[in-house]
């Protein structure tokens, strides 16, 4: 057996040796201090494969077997196949060049026993002598701990990828961090800097980077508007987003231009005391008269006897977006032929704002209406959505007051107004060391966002 010691001041050096000697897979037997070195008893990898279960050479275990004859039929050979190193312990430890040898094999102490009832020992002892939990059959409890290493590994490399990608290109780095401090997501400002030029200047990538969201927001333009266009739509969302205020608005936009004869309002919200009430004073406010409507027979009976209305508009019930019955609520709009607008909350964090759009996404989504904007510190949250969901926008809402307080959008403003949020507070801003995690942690897609609509 080919086993050789190495000498070196360092215990790095000592490996240098090890592994220009003996190659990257040799097998370490032993290290200790001798005087001011480290000495260090290895040997090559491949000659682990001779060793047999009973510590002797595989070739001379095989006594007169012919050297013609398979692996598979030589019982030292099936043994080596099933070997597996034996526990570190006083009775069968692998002892160096100084140690005592039991064996004709230098540097190896045999080990009395086979491989698979060491196995089964090692399955039976507890878990304190030999430093982890039992190994069942199929090693499910080693690939549990193979993979959470791999985890930590795959992390600790994406951080490392990211913090020197961000070094090289510093101008990204800092739109970025601001993006990420507009409350845009990690997977959105991945996207939309891809393609930065490396050669533009602050102010150049500033404005690029605003032109390339701007024309990314899908906004409806005037005139194909749910109020201008007509239809029947449904005003679905959690509860507390505004929806019946919205109704309101929308329905005194449509009065005002295409007068009230030509709007009708329907409400299926018979759960909330006085949702009802407050629907009914704005239509006799507007001179519109409120239908009311419990199931799904009801709504389909309501539309159709309301067809020949320019604008039909549905006040729905307000429901959190885990509810069950939001399931049943979208199949029931959709039976009915009713289009659904989502009232999107301006003020929501954005992980909310991800599981509200996944909830009420479904079929025959026309669109949505952001609401509560001037309560919003930050509107990047709620733009990611519409971003990465391209949910037509047709509204936004910024206060109380029926109907001022709802506006077509603007994309350009929009994107200024979220580029130009004030800084975050102290408590919720990333340092330098939480920056690069943050990033390497996200691996979503980065959405819909066309990074070179800029040069379009």
């Amino acid at each position: 057996m080919n086993v050789r010691k190495f000498l070196a001041p360092t215990s790095r050096e000592a490996l240098q040796q090890v592994r220009q000697a003996l190659g990257p897979d040799a097998l370490i037997l032993s290290t200790r201090p001798a005087g001011t070195n480290v000495e260090i008893v290895a040997m090559p990898g491949a000659e682990l494969a001779k060793i047999s279960p009973g510590g002797r050479p595989a070739q001379a275990a095989s006594g007169a077997a012919d050297a013609r004859t398979p692996a598979a039929q030589i019982p030292e050979a099936r043994g080596v196949e099933a070997f597996l190193p034996p526990r570190v312990d006083d009775r069968n430890i692998v002892r160096g060049t100084g140690g005592q040898r039991r064996s004709g094999n230098p540097g190896v102490e045999a080990s009395p026993q086979p491989a698979r009832q060491r196995t089964a020992d090692l399955n039976e002892r507890p878990a304190a002598e030999h430093g982890g939990p039992p190994l069942d059959q199929d090693g499910s409890a080693v690939m549990a701990e193979l993979k959470a290493v791999r985890g930590l590994l795959e992390t600790q490399l994406a951080t490392l990828a990211w913090s020197e990608s961000m070094r090289r290109s510093p101008l990204r780095m800092k739109f970025t961090r601001l993006l990420l401090a507009a409350g845009f997501s990690p997977a959105l400002a991945r996207g939309a800097l891809a393609k930065l030029p490396d050669d533009y200047s602050e102010e150049q990538g500033g404005k690029w980077l605003a032109d390339v969201l701007a024309r990314n927001v899908p906004v409806v333009q005037p005139e194909d508007n749910l109020v201008t266009r007509g239809g029947v739509y449904a005003i679905v969302g959690p509860t507390g987003v505004g929806k019946t205020t919205t109704t309101a608005k929308l329905a005194a936009r449509c009065v005002v231009r295409f007068g009230a004869d030509n709007l009708a309002l329907v409400t299926t919200d018979s759960y909330r005391i006085g949702a009802q009430d407050q629907l009914r004073t704005y239509g006799r406010i507007l001179g519109v008269p409120v239908h009311v409507v419990q199931d799904e027979s009801g709504l389909a009976g309501a539309i159709a006897s309301l067809r020949r209305k320019h604008l039909v508009l549905i006040d729905t019930v307000g429901m959190g977006q885990r509810d069950s019955r939001v399931i049943e609520q979208v199949s029931m709009l959709a039976n009915s032929g009713a289009k659904r607008i989502l009232v999107l909350n301006a003020t929501a964090h954005g992980e909310t704002l991800e599981d509200v759009v996944q909830a009420f996404q479904g079929k025959a989504l026309a669109g949505c209406i952001v609401s509560k904007s001037d309560e919003a510190v930050r509107v990047g949250s709620v733009l990611d959505a519409v971003l990465r969901h391209r949910l037509l926008l047709h509204f936004v809402a910024c206060g109380q007051r029926v109907p001022e307080d709802l506006h077509e959008p603007n994309a350009q403003y929009l994107v200024q107004r979220a580029l130009k949020a004030p800084a975050p507070v102290q408590t919720f801003q990333l340092t330098d060391e939480d920056f690069p995690l943050v990033m390497s942690a996200c691996d979503a897609p980065a959405g819909p966002v066309n990074e070179g609509a800029a040069h379009a």
